[in-house]
């Protein structure tokens, strides 16, 4: 049980992160010049290009004691003696959402690009301040981008088992190394694959919110 409520915590997380990070950029994408668009649209997919395996090594390689970003930190004299940032639970979050945000960045680009801003125009012309437009016609107008990359995100984290088995620590135990150690460790497979379906019964709760609401998303418009 210990192990789907760190899995579950640790999918929120990621996702949140994503978002906070995903959403700004998409936003940018989506009003930059379509002169640049694709080659902003390049930068958002260029991590695909390389092995899953070699980014997520490269982040040990950056977070080790001795790695990139604490020789960097030791150079500029920020810290007087290596911190540690790998295996524990920053790393493993930094490397799910560094995998994942691509994941969310695309959907929000794909529905905030078909957006008609001259509404945020029409709002600023009735007195609406920058703040208030974007909350009040930008983000209600990219929901279903925001739950569309929020499900992409947070269905594949859910069963995550590279990243935390590279990145995080030993108390970090998700379900998806819970169900590799049942399967070939303990030759345990009755249980690893029970414990497969309570994941995936985990899952489709997700997908159920999602599939009611585009449905109640499409009824709106026809109504």
């Amino acid at each position: 049980m210990e192990a789907y409520k760190i899995s579950l915590k640790y999918a929120l997380l990621t996702t949140l992160s994503c978002l906070l990070l995903g959403y700004p950029f998409a936003y940018f994408m989506a009003r930059a010049r379509p002169s640049i668009r694709p080659a902003l649209l390049m930068l958002v997919m260029l991590p695909f290009w390389t092995s899953f395996l070699l980014r997520v090594y490269a982040w040990k390689g950056i977070l080790a004691d001795q790695g990139v970003l604490n020789n960097l930190l030791l150079a500029l004299g920020i810290i007087q003696e290596p911190v540690v940032m790998l295996y524990t639970n920053v790393s493993m979050l930094v490397g799910m959402t560094y995998v994942y945000c691509p994941f969310m960045i695309l959907p929000l680009y794909a529905n905030l690009v078909k957006m008609d801003f001259r509404l945020l125009e029409a709002a600023h012309d009735l007195g609406a301040s920058s703040w208030k437009a974007f909350w009040l016609i930008t983000v209600p107008l990219s929901k279903s981008g925001i739950i569309a990359g929020s499900m992409l995100v947070f269905i594949p984290c859910v069963g995550e088992f590279v990243i935390p088995s590279l990145l995080g620590g030993a108390e970090n135990i998700m379900i998806g190394r819970v169900v590799w150690d049942e399967m070939f460790s303990s030759n345990n497979w009755p249980r690893a694959a029970a414990l497969s379906v309570v994941m995936i019964l985990l899952i489709l709760v997700p997908l159920a919110f999602y599939y009611r609401s585009s449905n109640g998303r499409g009824a709106h418009t026809e109504s």
